[in-house]
């Protein structure tokens, strides 16, 4: 229970962070979104597909490029909190250690779960409709998050590993 109360902690820190910091969350939602627009504006009328509409194929992808990004971000943050000696205040508090990277993963998976709904919703908006029932779109957007999910421990992993924020962008691009 204890671990529990720590990682939640964590996960307050870390979303309080957000709010402290807007410019992450304008910037992570711009981006795919402009993507989005870019791709589907001005590459739409260029390529034809035979089964369905171009941005049927586009938003997909363009969401998990985006919560692909958006798990980079996990390691960036844990090479900032261990360069700026945070990590090691943490290591001095009768708290799980697990809480750390645990609080970390979470707090951008709910991060990517926004960006998720707000990309469906733009794509709604200029044409994108799910092919299936409504439970099949939502296990959709579900696994989009859960592949960001797992990508954040291996960027976790990579911001642990090397020495500085800027090493662990480059890393996580690889």
């Amino acid at each position: 229970m204890n671990t529990l109360n720590d990682i939640l902690m964590m996960i307050k820190r870390n979303l309080i962070r957000y709010t402290r910091l807007p410019q992450l969350i304008v910037f992570s939602t711009i981006q795919p979104v402009m993507f989005l627009l870019l791709f589907a504006y001005v590459f739409g009328g260029a390529i034809t597909t035979p089964i369905a509409e171009y941005i049927d194929f586009l938003l997909p992808g363009i969401l998990l490029q985006t919560v692909l990004f958006g798990s980079m971000q996990t390691g960036i943050a844990l090479s900032d909190d261990m360069s700026r000696g945070i990590i090691d205040r943490f290591r001095t508090l009768p708290m799980a250690r697990s809480a750390v990277l645990a609080g970390r993963t979470i707090t951008d998976s709910l991060r990517n779960v926004f960006v998720v709904l707000l990309m469906a919703g733009v794509g709604t908006l200029i044409g994108f409709r799910f092919q299936g029932t409504w439970l099949d779109a939502m296990a959709a957007l579900g696994i989009a998050i859960v592949f960001g999910f797992a990508f954040s421990w291996i960027s976790a992993a990579i911001g642990l590993a090397v020495k500085d924020t800027e090493t662990a962008q480059v890393a996580g691009f690889i």
